[in-house]
């Protein structure tokens, strides 16, 4: 199983917070899950759904992904295309 990034809330609340799949894999160990149990979780989180168990409510978690400072608008100036035309 690899280590996947997960969005958990505790059943009653409403804040959410990010962990992983590692974190809370240990956690349900500790709740007396089997690894079956474990593998069949891990599984419906993969395919994108959204699981209860223990009193968690686990999700895939999908950072937007920002792209300030990768990408950036270009911008020329009206001398730049006057000089592209002479060419």
């Amino acid at each position: 199983m690899k280590n996947i990034p997960l969005q958990v809330n505790i059943e009653g609340q409403n804040s959410k917070i990010e962990t992983d799949w590692l974190a809370i894999m240990a956690i349900l160990k500790k709740r007396g899950l089997a690894q079956s149990e474990l593998t069949n979780i891990y599984q419906e989180l993969s395919a994108g759904m959204l699981v209860t168990t223990r009193g968690l409510s686990l999700a895939e978690y999908k950072p937007s992904v920002s792209l300030d400072g990768i990408i950036r608008e270009t911008k020329s100036s009206e001398y730049d295309y006057a000089g592209m035309m002479r060419a």
